[in-house]
């Protein structure tokens, strides 16, 4: 330790310098530090008029873009998400048609114009007054709730009349709907007419039920109603599997719907964020 301390003033003292001499005779290094400046680089003028390159990419530039979903497309997609089971006869996510319509307004939040949406006004649009219902019995899947919509439905196409009635209410409706729902069966020339006249509707509360083939997500998930077979038979049978499932493994418990099983919200998820986007 005594040497390095004696050895670095040392090697100090000895250090060779760099004469400091007229501008003529200045060791070249020093020149060149005087000679640094700081300039960019020449661009070339940008010509309007001159073609733009083409990129041998920008074929697939349209495959990449994102493009806003309509706010009704999207309201749609994000009810149709809400109420499909993830599996046959699996729990409801929400105890009352009030939940839902919470969770409805909630995930709008994220669409760029999906504050000015009302709910109940997009709900009666989309031909669904039974979600305005609170009773447990006119969730979406329910017979009631079927007979309920598809009853308003028929009343608004001017299919069925109550006369004396200004305003038809729950009984009218459930009648209305009850008399076009029988003419769902097998060999029946009338059911394809009401299928076509009731096929968002019907196709909704198939899909809310669990039905197998109805339960495919937008817009893959649309059945043509004029290949559409289904008949009223088939819905209730699966509510009477459903029914029987619940019954034999609750024991006695309700626990067919459960508010911890509402889906987690994320605003990362482009079903939620009123984007879609698709690449290759």
């Amino acid at each position: 330790m005594p040497f390095l301390a004696l050895a670095i003033p040392q090697a100090r003292a000895n250090a060779p310098s760099v004469p400091i001499e007229a501008d003529g005779q200045r060791h070249e290094v020093v020149i060149d530090m005087q000679e640094i400046r700081n300039q960019l680089p020449e661009r070339p003028q940008f010509d309007p008029a001159a073609p733009m390159p083409v990129s041998p990419f920008a074929s697939f530039r349209p495959t990449f873009e994102c493009r806003p979903i309509p706010v009704g497309e999207y309201f749609a997609r994000a009810l149709a998400e809400l109420v499909t089971p993830r599996s046959a006869c699996a729990l409801s996510a929400y105890a009352s048609n009030a939940e839902l319509r919470t969770a409805l307004a909630e995930i709008l939040q994220f669409h760029p114009h999906g504050k000015a949406l009302a709910v109940p006004s997009h709900i009666l649009a989309a031909g669904l007054p039974s979600l305005l219902c609170d009773e447990p019995e006119y969730l979406p899947g329910t017979l009631a709730a079927l007979s309920y919509d598809v009853g308003a439905n028929s009343v608004r196409i001017g299919r069925m009349e109550f006369l004396g009635v200004d305003h038809p209410g729950e009984a009218e409706y459930l009648f209305a709907g009850e008399s076009e729902l029988a003419f769902l069966h097998e060999g029946n020339r009338y059911a394809p007419r009401i299928r076509q006249d009731h096929a968002p509707i019907l196709a909704f509360h198939y899909r809310a039920a669990g039905m197998p083939g109805h339960t495919a997500l937008p817009p893959m998930g649309y059945v043509d109603a004029t290949r559409d077979q289904t008949q009223l038979s088939d819905f209730t049978a699966q509510l009477a599997r459903c029914r029987h499932r619940d019954t034999h493994h609750t024991s006695g418990r309700n626990t067919r719907h459960s508010a911890s099983r509402q889906p987690a919200l994320s605003p990362l998820d482009a079903m939620q964020n009123g984007l879609t986007c698709s690449i290759l």
